[in-house]
């Protein structure tokens, strides 16, 4: 099954009524630009749902990159991804990537794009462009200071 605009109609209201239930102060979300284009469709979906009007309690939204994706997307500036927030993720990145080996359909070898060997060659340099030995980047789309 593939994702369309049309999906919209159907996933907002169920992703509000997650959050709403939930009530989360941070979203995560794929990024709006990502080659996938059912990533697209997420995004919009999530983002709809970020209102501060009607969601007061979410103070942080957040798009993530996604190996194989984010960096096939078309190289235009106003589809890039600009990482601007960083996780370090040091004391953690060995299990995350013992995790993604779950996914066996996901992770290939090298040079694939999802191989532990990339996730790992991206969380290093995620992790160089902010001090750290590995760290994951997001790209802060809203923060709210309540």
């Amino acid at each position: 099954m593939t994702l369309s605009s049309a999906s919209l109609i159907d996933m907002v209201p169920k992703i509000s009524k997650i959050f709403n239930e939930l009530q989360p102060e941070v979203i995560y979300t794929m990024n709006r630009s990502d080659a996938h284009s059912d990533h697209r469709v997420v995004f919009d979906a999530v983002m709809a749902c970020t209102k501060s009007f009607r969601y007061p309690f979410i103070k942080r939204v957040l798009m993530y990159e996604t190996l194989s994706e984010t960096e096939f997307a078309p190289a235009l500036s106003e589809k890039s991804f600009t990482p601007n927030y960083y996780v370090d993720i040091t004391p953690h990145f060995f299990k995350k990537a013992q995790l993604a080996k779950i996914y066996e359909s996901e992770i290939g070898d090298h040079p694939f794009p999802r191989s532990i060997r990339n996730m790992e060659a991206l969380a290093v340099f995620r992790g160089a462009s902010c001090g750290v030995e590995y760290a994951e980047a997001f790209q802060l789309i809203r923060y709210i200071d309540k």
